[in-house]
């Protein structure tokens, strides 16, 4: 079946993803767990070069997004188009395993734990060479040297070649899981939760790195975070999650200073600001319940429970992801008719 081609700035297309968890029964005595709609009618697109910040609460389908993308997990409805490096366009969606393989080497992940995701029992030779191995790029000697190059260029010693994962701090192990992601000489990488376990000045160095490599490499970036005052600084357009559904894509400074979905007015209102006279001027908006259970989402607007501005419309339709201005997609009836307050004010 062809592929709709991209354009020639697009990486990632994704239009309609969804991913629903349970529904089927355990056992033959047992009844079907409830169908968790983890993520819902996702869709956005990432441009080459750039990075797309996702942002949400815990549990927004932030991460399940990012490993269908990488076909992690299977996809229960939607389509994710993807550039590959030879400039053909691939429906990763519909992607059999055998078609998925060479595509593994061009999408790759850092993981968000730094002390679970690397196998304490393998050397450093062994964690950031085994990409290397699998897919028979090299071995022996050129192994060895492929791997002191990348841990030298992730800013560590080539002779920790030999060490475990426990004689590091979590701000190395990051760099380690960094270098193994780059391994293989990927065009894209989605980093969930990169730099949320580490101290701040630590996480301030890993994300200085991650922008060096992108301007050395050509790196396009997914980055995952609920930290939206480092979202706002390593960003080029920032996507906003709540309970599967995305509410809001907007260019970086485009989306702080003027939001367009309550919700993300919400959350920008919590950010921290350095001066603490704009701190006492500055609106905050407290939002009143809690998040919605995926299995059970509210009719109408999934935020309309907690919405400040939702009338008997928000309740009973729920509204498309549609450009509400050039440029700025907003979930909302209302986008743009309302004189929503951002980070600046």
């Amino acid at each position: 079946m062809p592929v709709e081609p991209l354009a020639p700035e697009t990486l990632f297309s994704v239009r309609g993803l969804s991913k629903h968890f349970g529904g089927t029964a355990a056992g033959w005595l047992q009844k079907a767990k409830p169908v968790v709609k983890a993520v819902n009618d996702v869709s956005f697109d990432i441009r080459k070069g750039e990075t797309f910040g996702l942002v949400g609460e815990s549990g927004s389908g932030k991460s399940t997004v990012a490993r269908l993308m990488l076909r992690a997990y299977d996809v229960t409805s939607g389509s994710i188009r993807f550039r590959s490096d030879d400039g053909a366009t691939v429906e990763l969606a519909q992607a059999t395993k055998q078609e998925l393989t060479p595509l593994r080497k061009q999408m790759q992940m850092i993981f968000q734990d730094p002390y679970s995701s690397l196998n304490p029992r393998m050397t450093l030779l062994e964690l950031v060479g085994e990409p290397l191995l699998v897919h028979g790029v090299a071995s022996g000697s050129e192994l060895e040297d492929r791997v002191a190059e990348l841990l030298k260029l992730v800013g560590l010693r080539p002779e920790f070649r030999s060490r475990y994962p426990h004689a590091f701090s979590g701000g190395q192990r990051q760099r380690i899981g960094i270098a193994r992601a780059l391994a293989l000489k990927p065009s894209f990488i989605a980093a969930d939760e990169a730099v949320s376990a580490l101290d701040v000045s630590v996480a301030a160095q890993n994300i200085n790195l991650m922008q060096d490599l992108q301007d050395q490499f050509g790196l396009t970036y997914l980055f995952i975070t609920h930290d939206l005052s480092m979202v706002q600084h390593i960003s080029n357009r920032i996507g906003v999650m709540y309970v599967g559904r995305l509410m809001e894509v907007a260019a970086t400074d485009s989306l702080f200073q003027e939001p367009l979905h309550p919700y993300t007015e919400a959350l920008l209102s919590a950010v921290p600001q350095p001066d603490p006279k704009r701190n006492r001027s500055r609106k905050r908006v407290a939002l009143r319940g809690e998040v919605p259970d995926a299995s059970r989402p509210p009719t109408g607007c999934a935020f309309h429970p907690r919405c400040p501005y939702a009338a008997d419309i928000c309740k009973t339709l729920e509204p498309e992801l549609k450009e509400a201005k050039p440029g700025r997609f907003a979930r909302c009836h209302f986008a743009g008719e309302f004189q929503l307050t951002g980070a600046y004010a």
